[in-house]
């Protein structure tokens, strides 16, 4: 297994652990046997001359928070009396980002920090004293001075993004000086040009931020004008200089030196502290290579000691093409949770726990109001305990059938236990889905009890029932209120029986909670506080249970009636009926690794029982993103949508698209724009979560539904208001195209600052702006598609907006420094927020929202050179380990099972760029790992996260947008689309092709028609035969089929519909089928 160099980094300290993230620097450097070349007579450093502009005299800001220990105010005479100062604040000091603990990961990327928009002035507590009669210094008190309760905190320093003068007018401030804790040095670098490529242009031009250009020296090659070094045409070409900065106290202090080197048509920073962690730095791109000066490493010196270093990605394809089955074995199985049991589009759902028991959790009801809301009478959740925790789980399955069906089987020395749960409506039967969406739904559980010895048993099952109740979570994220076997601590209901009934209190009422249908002997038991039931059985016999649990109150004779005539086996047939025939009405796949197969036919399940019909308009269906747990989270709701849409599930997608239409402009979202008149986010009260980029996915969604389906009666009704979403981006961007307090303009089009995402802070987002350039971009499309009048206006607009974004995006990378590589080269970085230059705060900011979104919004080709800038950064620095991927345990041994995915492995598709670019290998690779990390085989259903590592599973399940997101990209190995290219097995693995049993996917719906492919191969005579079904509405430009064959050999011949075909390309194994349609066989030999 490839064994990758050791790379420190004060941010990551990648393949090591982390020494302490409030690790100072200098100790930092005595710890690695590394020194700066410092000057004892290092001057103080001022870092208001890297404050930002247009700002008040008595102010100044910063792009960044720091820790500010003292501050020099100079005045235009004498200083005033009762001048004192202010700092921004908000987070700190409740938030110390410095306590980052690199075990903690994971839950870092929810760490809160202060922004330019959210923060106010607040007073400080200094102590004053005169320099001299114009300039006063002024000193902070202890921190408890001003937050009593910092007792274990109490710093002198004050962490913040501005300093204010206060007592004194802004005519009367000549000039603020600002020091933070960071200690001052001096340090001398040795520059070599052309290394590796020849440095164009006929100069450089340096500046610097966070720090001071003392001094340049021309070397060989070269002459100095000031801060410019001019290159002369000849060879070698060098220079050398003296730059003054600090060292930074912590990792996320803001003080960290940069040096710019502008090219002739570029320009790229490196940073003083990478250099001292993991230098020398080498750009390969720009053909710079940059050493401290007592290093006298030669750039060939360098090359040649990291020569044999590889990347993650040319790590990958080393190695044998990634399989399922390779990822499952070499990842540990995330733990057991709950499944969820409910009907289609309906809103009472319960959770059968890991150990049996039953929760009944009304979150829905009471986001919405319906008709079921006051019904729902219990505090909290309810819960049914039947003691089967000390049991031993033998089995726990889903329906194979791919209906809500859960059983488990336990045993307990000769008493086995067979459980049976499943949810159905009480008014009407379960295969007609006659029902509403706050109609009554009820949980049936059947438990079997046998004697499996050779003596008589007493089967004892015992029923309680409490509210409050708590759903079961991990060992690690328990509460107190959970025991060591994942029983919640609720405290009991008594329960009275009642001719087979359970009732309960609530309040002032006694409430139905069960119906028991059985012949077992039941009696309360009040130390246990639960209804117990018994059966003696000789060896052999058995006895059942079942226990009715209708989600509400039940109060009519009608409705008691209808819970009375519930059978079990008669509900079961009728509900895996239902789901038989909804299951198989779309898009198919089949693969020989069955558990993929199992989850694509299982997801629209999963969707159609967790998403609801309204209460208020049953035609429109609220999209929920996690079973009983989320609401709808626009974004990734549009991500279930794409797949509903994708499987052919059109009619089920309008609906979801359609709800929108109706809520647009009804609620705000978090951010400094001046209205909300045509945003997308309102869902009738289920919407959730400050995502500026939520109106993005929409109106993207809503243009890819109608591109998929060319419904034009339908995008002639919803035309006008997408056109209202596209303007309102248009009309918000203005806000920022003039200019701005305290800014360089880098923003300049961009949307007005916002929240991104679970983090809140205002920033001008990347993610926000190129998901929503992309979601102009498609209504462009689908208006131009149309022929919509306003399809050039848009258009224009939305090409104006990727500009501006462009522009900004390409500022901050050329002012962030370079990143270091797994092979040694280092490569421009594209920041997560303009004004930031450098990592990002946690893992959500860095990598869930970082930069590969430029190349999943298209708006940055997936071919060029920025999109391996980004995608090896991914790899090498931000998936691999803390602060923004999960701990990996011996590294070198198990990266190729446990990398790849980011901490929410199924939401961020940092995989397709892989199938843009061709790489099917890579693709595979992420796609395999990220599928088993979240996947479980008993539940047949994915979760969100593994947390805070692998193993561990959060307890939501059903996760439905990371799963959708899952089954898309294994739809995708089958089908891969784009606007002028359809590619049938463009990355199908090759171990498949090494067996017998056929794979297919059939009735895809993709923007040119309806699709399918199906493989028979048989690699005995080193054949395969495939069938493409090709329903196609137009005639793509190219329309290939890949054959992948099992050792990489080329094809040798091919045969389309039974005649000799010489357009294909053997060594891809791609077969040219462009004008082709209908069911076209193609038979293949290598």
């Amino acid at each position: 297994m490839k064994k990758f160099p050791l790379q420190f980094s004060m941010q990551t300290m990648k393949c090591s652990p982390k020494l302490r993230p409030a690790l100072s620097l200098g100790l930092a450097m005595t710890m690695l046997g590394i020194a700066w070349n410092t000057t004892a007579q290092a001057e103080p450093f001022d870092i208001a001359a890297f404050a930002l502009p247009r700002t008040p005299a008595n102010e100044v800001r910063f792009e960044e928070p720091r820790d500010v220990q003292s501050v020099e105010v100079e005045f235009t005479g004498k200083a005033p009396d009762g001048v004192s100062i202010a700092y921004l604040q908000n987070h700190w000091p409740e938030n110390r980002i410095e306590n980052y603990n690199p075990d903690h990961a994971f839950s870092f990327g929810w760490t809160k920090i202060d922004d330019s928009f959210n923060t106010k002035w607040k007073p400080a507590e200094v102590e004053v004293s005169a320099k001299s009669t114009e300039r006063l210094q002024f000193t902070f008190r202890p921190l408890t001075t001003e937050f009593p309760k910092t007792t274990d905190y109490d710093v002198t320093f004050r962490r913040t993004l501005g300093i204010q003068v206060t007592g004194a007018d802004e005519g009367q401030v000549k000039a603020i000086h600002v020091y933070t804790v960071s200690k001052p040095a001096v340090t001398d670098l040795r520059v070599e040009l052309d290394a590796g490529t020849r440095v164009k242009g006929a100069g450089i031009s340096l500046s610097a931020y966070n720090a001071m250009i003392e001094s340049v020296t021309a070397g060989e090659g070269a002459a100095v004008d000031g801060n410019r070094v001019v290159l002369h045409d000849a060879s070698p070409r060098s220079f050398t200089l003296r730059v003054s900065h600090m060292l930074p106290e912590h990792d996320l202090s803001g003080d960290e030196g940069l040096i710019t080197f502008a090219l002739e048509d570029d320009t790229f920073t490196i940073s003083l502290t990478s250099l001292m962690n993991q230098g020398p730095i080498w750009s390969e791109d720009f053909g710079v290579y940059v050493t401290r000066a007592e290093d006298e490493t030669p750039f060939d010196a360098y090359r040649e000691r990291t020569a044999g270093d590889k990347t993650i990605a040319e790590s990958v394809l080393e190695e044998p093409e990634q399989t399922y089955q390779g990822a499952f074995g070499g990842q540990p199985r995330p733990h057991t949770i709950s499944f969820p049991l409910g009907c289609a589009l309906a809103r009472e759902r319960f959770l059968v726990e890991a150990n049996g028991d039953l929760l009944v959790r009304p979150n829905d009801l009471n986001d919405v109001k319906g008709k079921d809301t006051e019904r729902y009478k219990a505090h909290g959740n309810g819960h049914f305990y039947f003691g089967l925790e000390k049991w031993e789980i033998t089995s726990r399955a889903p329906s194979a059938d791919f209906a809500p069906v859960f059983s488990i089987e336990a045993r307990k020395g000769e008493l086995k236990i067979h459980q049976e749960s499943l949810a159905v409506p009480l008014l009407v039967p379960a295969d007609s889905e006659k029902w509403a969406g706050d109609d009554p739904i009820v949980a049936m559980v059947k438990f079997r009890l046998e004697n499996t010895g050779t003596a008589s048993i007493t089967a004892e099952l015992p029923v309680a029932y409490a509210q409050h109740g708590e759903r079961a979570n991990s060992y690690y994220a328990r509460s107190g209120n959970q025991d060591d076997y994942g029983v919640t601590r609720s405290p009991l209901d008594e329960l009275a029986l009642d001719n087979g009934a359970l009732r309960g209190p609530f309040d002032s009422e006694v409430v139905l909670r069960g119906k028991v249908v059985t012949d077992m002997q039941a009696e309360p038991d009040p130390v246990k506080k639960a209804v117990v039931y018994t059966k003696s059985l000789e060896p052999g016999q058995s006895c059942e249970l079942l226990l009715k649990v209708p989600f509400i109150a039940l109060e009519n004779d009608e409705e008691l009636a209808a819970l009375d005539r519930l059978e079990f086996s008669a509900w079961k047939e009728s509900t895996l009926r239902y789901w038989r025939i909804a299951t198989s009405r779309a898009a198919t796949l089949s693969a020989p690794d069955w558990p993929l197969q199992a989850l694509h036919a299982a997801h629209f399940m999963h969707i159609q029982t967790a998403d609801i019909s309204m209460p208020d308009e049953p035609r429109l269906i609220n999209t929920s993103v996690g079973t009983s747990t989320y609401g709808n989270f626009s974004n990734e709701s549009c991500m279930i949508i794409r797949e509903l849409d994708e499987r052919g599930e059109n009619e089920q997608a309008q609906r979801r698209l359609d709800l929108w239409v109706k809520y647009q402009g009804s609620v705000p979202q978090a951010g400094n724009f001046t209205d909300f008149d045509g945003m997308f986010y309102g869902a009738g009260g289920y919407e959730v979560g400050q995502y500026n980029q939520h109106h993005g996915w929409v109106i993207w969604a809503m243009s890819e539904h109608y591109l998929i389906t060319r419904n034009d009666a339908w995008f002639r009704s919803i035309a006008e208001p997408l056109i209202k979403g596209a303007d309102w981006v248009f009309r918000q961007r203005r806000n920022t195209m003039k200019e701005l307090d305290h800014s360089r303009g880098w923003e300049y089009g961009f949307l007005p600052a916002g929240s991104l995402e679970d983090v809140q802070d205002f920033h001008y987002w990347q993610a926000t702006n190129t998901l929503t350039w992309r979601g102009v971009d498609n209504v462009a499309r689908a208006l131009e598609a149309f022929g919509h009048p306003e399809a050039a206006r848009v258009r224009k607009e939305a090409d104006a907006y990727k500009a501006d974004v462009m522009k900004g995006l390409e500022t901050a990378r050329q002012h962030a420094p370079l990143v270091r590589l797994r092979d040694g080269r280092w490569v421009p970085y594209y920041p997560s927020r303009l004004y930031n230059r450098g990592r990002e705060l946690g893992w959500i900011r860095e990598t869930l929202e970082g930069s590969v979104y430029l190349l999943l919004s298209g708006m940055y080709d997936p071919n060029g050179r920025e999109a391996k800038w980004i995608l090896d950064d991914y790899q090498d620095n931000r998936l691999s380990g803390p602060p923004y991927g999960y701990p990996r345990i011996a590294f070198n041994r198990t990266w190729f099972s446990n990398a790849g995915f980011s901490m929410q492995p199924c939401l961020l598709a940092n995989l397709l760029p892989y199938l843009d670019r061709d790489e099917p290998e890579l693709y595979l690779w992420v796609f395999f790992n990220a599928w088993n990390s979240v996947y479980l085989s008993e539940s047949n259903a994915m979760v969100e996260h593994p947390s805070p590592w692998l193993g561990w599973a959060n307890n939501v399940l059903v996760k439905t947008s990371d799963e959708a997101n899952a089954i898309s990209w294994l739809r995708y190995m089958f089908v891969y689309s784009k606007p002028k290219l359809l590619h049938l097995g463009r990355a199908i693995p090759r171990n498949w092709f090494g067996q017998t049993e056929p794979f297919e996917t059939q009735r895809v719906a993709t923007e040119h028609g309806r699709v399918g492919i199906r493989y028979e191969p048989n690699p005995v005579s080193r054949t395969v035969r495939a069938v493409a079904s090709l329903e196609l509405r137009d005639t793509p430009e190219q329309l290939f089929v890949r054959f992948r064959t099992p050792d990489k050999t080329p094809l040798k011949s091919v045969t389309v519909n039974g005649q000799a075909w010489s357009k294909f390309g053997a060594e891809k194994g791609d077969v040219d089928l462009a004008g082709l349609s209908g069911n076209v066989v193609i038979e293949i030999a290598y």
